[in-house]
This record gives C-alpha cells, sequence and structure tokens, in this order.
C-alpha cells in the first residue's frame, strides 16, 4: 500500500510515523528517486514559529516534537505518545527515539490531545491543539508525574483447589511493570488453592499471593479520591504498622498484614508523618477479569506526605465479607512522596 492509498483511506485506525517512512505528498509520482519524489513539506518550520505550511491536497497534518523529563530536561527516548480526540476512534501512537523527538502523521481534526507515558509510570498533563490540514504542528512534551500501583497483593481463596485464570483491564496507556509469576499478554493461568497459594506449570509460587505493580494513566493518578482519610503524625516503622492495622480493620488476615509489613517495612519512603487515604472502587485502574468468576475484595492506599494532612473526614472501614470463596487484595500508590 503506498502512503497515497493510505492519505485516502476512509478510516484512520494506521499510524503514519514519518521518522520510519519517507513523506510523500498525495498526488506525488510514488515510484522513490531523488527527483520525482518531493518532500512532504513545502519548508520547514522556522526557529520559534512552531508550525510550517506544506502543498497538499488537505489530507494530512503533523504533529512533532520533543518528550523530556521526568525530574530533569533531558530527552525521555522510548517513551509513547498518544494523539487522541472525539474524531478517531482509537488514538495515534508513536514512539520517542533516542533523542527524544517523536512525529506523528493524521488527518486535520479539532479539539486533540497530546499525551506522553513512559513504561515505568510516569506521563504528562493532556496539551490541547487543533490540527490544521497541511501544517506541521509543534507540540513539546514535558512528563511531570510519575504514579505506579505498587506492590499489590492479590490472594485468591477458592472453596476447592481451581483451574483459574486471572486478567488485569487496563487502560490502554498503562504497563505491568513487575510481576510474580510472571503476567503474560493472556494473563496469569495456573490453579490457585484453597490456602491461597498459585500453582502455575506444575510448580506452586512461593508466596501465597499474586503480585503485580502497575503504572497509571493521568487521569486515573488525578481521580484518586483523597477527601477521606487518615493523618499518622509519625514515620518510620511506626507508620508501616499503623497502616496494616488499618487493613485490619478491613477485615485483612494476620498473615495478609504481616505480607504488608514485610513488603513496606524498608520501602516506605522516609517522612515525619503521612496523609493515608483509602481507594476501595479499584477496578478503574486496574480491573480483574477472573475466570471462573470469584468476589475480590480490594483495598489500595494512597500515601502522601503528612505536610498536606488535611482530610475532610476520618473513614467508617466497613468489613469485608471472607465467607465462602472469595479473595482479596491490598496495594499501595505512593503519591507525592520522593522513592
Amino acid at each position: 500500500m503506498s502512503l497515497c492509498s493510505v492519505c485516502r483511506a476512509p478510516r484512520w485506525s494506521v499510524l503514519l510515523s514519518l521518522l520510519a517512512l519517507p513523506a510523500i505528498a498525495c498526488g506525488d509520482k510514488t515510484e522513490e528517486s531523488d527527483d520525482d519524489v518531493d518532500d512532504i513539506y513545502e519548508e520547514a518550520p522556522g526557529e520559534g514559529e512552531g508550525e510550517g505550511e506544506a502543498e497538499c491536497d488537505g489530507t494530512w497534518s503533523v504533529i512533532q516534537g520533543q518528550v523530556t523529563g521526568p525530574y530533569s530536561d533531558d530527552p525521555a527516548p522510548g517513551a509513547t505518545v498518544y494523539v487522541y480526540g472525539d474524531t478517531f476512534e482509537a488514538p495515534f501512537t508513536t514512539e520517542a527515539d533516542d533523542d527524544g523527538m517523536y512525529e506523528v502523521e493524521l488527518p486535520p481534526a479539532t479539539d486533540l490531545f497530546v499525551e506522553a507515558y513512559t513504561r515505568d509510570g510516569c506521563w504528562s498533563y493532556s496539551e490541547g491543539i487543533d490540527a490544521e490540514e497541511c501544517v506541521v504542528h509543534t507540540v513539546d512534551i514535558y512528563i511531570e508525574d510519575c504514579d505506579v500501583a505498587d506492590k499489590p497483593n492479590l490472594y485468591l481463596y477458592p472453596e476447592r483447589d481451581t483451574p483459574t485464570r486471572v486478567k488485569l483491564e487496563l487502560d490502554p496507556r498503562q504497563q505491568v511493570v513487575a510481576s510474580i509469576p510472571e503476567y503474560r499478554p493472556r494473563g496469569w493461568m495456573g490453579i490457585a488453592h484453597t490456602d491461597g497459594t498459585w500453582t502455575e506449570r506444575g510448580r506452586k509460587v512461593r508466596d501465597p499471593f499474586l503480585f503485580y505493580e502497575v503504572s497509571l494513566a493521568g487521569w486515573q493518578a488525578q481521580s484518586l479520591q483523597r477527601e477521606a482519610g487518615w493523618c499518622l503524625p509519625f514515620g518510620g516503622k511506626e507508620a508501616v504498622f499503623a497502616m496494616a492495622d488499618i487493613l485490619g480493620e478491613y477485615g485483612f488476615d494476620a498473615r495478609e498484614r504481616d505480607d504488608f509489613v514485610d513488603a513496606w517495612i524498608h520501602d516506605l519512603p522516609p517522612a515525619d508523618s503521612y496523609a493515608v487515604y483509602p481507594q476501595l472502587d479499584v477496578a478503574p485502574f486496574a480491573g480483574l477479569d477472573i475466570r471462573p468468576a470469584l468476589p475480590v475484595d480490594r483495598l489500595w492506599l494512597v500515601v502522601d506526605h503528612g505536610a498536606s494532612c488535611v482530610p475532610l473526614q476520618e473513614p467508617v472501614p466497613v468489613v469485608f465479607d471472607r465467607s465462602g470463596a472469595h479473595g482479596v487484595e491490598w496495594g499501595v500508590v505512593l503519591g507525592d512522596l520522593v522513592r
């Protein structure tokens, strides 16, 4: 398929990356040579102008720029750039090169948003743009925030040993950044045992839970609730044990609370105090598709530095129903804490 035939396609589900393909204006010759292939741009954008115009049939626009950050102005190689809007059924995506540069060709459209994400859970805020026809728009992106759901432990307790599949339902911009056992595209597939352990490919996993860490997309990180929570006016090990006690109020048993302490006693970033906000509606951040179905109660704790500890109300924990076949999960999101 020639580039021009793609330009005429009625639906734009194919990413056209000018970094990978020579640019040919629709209507030009498709036979490539130095003499008969025109540059897609009549002129490159002038310094400080941010856009340039070109001769074409009005079927394309270009968004380009550099992705930098987080924590510095250094390039962010490998960051995935998303361009999306109501006009398109699916986002246009591309990957920043070693210098953080990216370029996306797409049909002209208004009310588009441009974002970038790194594989380890860092993201940029959306930038709005109108992509005019035959125009090269420069949109530089700075990666500002990093949010990851750290160490969720998923405990499954069927009434009998059961062949089970567990699949995470994620936003396309999310990444599973760590897992034990290894999380595959089809999810975890193995045998869930009544004591919470898991056997995969004939071998029992050492820990009695499924472990994973997943990045959060920008809209997810911004939707974490911080209206109800607790202020912990102390730091160190005392804060970790206090958070384990919070888990106990929701019905996590002694072994599950001990796992929490083991996971965080050395890994909780130091602070003089902490603000802890419970998240009970976890599905928008990482849905669970378990076959055969198993009810799972989930609790993630958003942990911020105590300097911002101004919860509007103290939560009233509701104890999970742990009768019959069920599952539970705890996890942590380190908000404004420096890792």
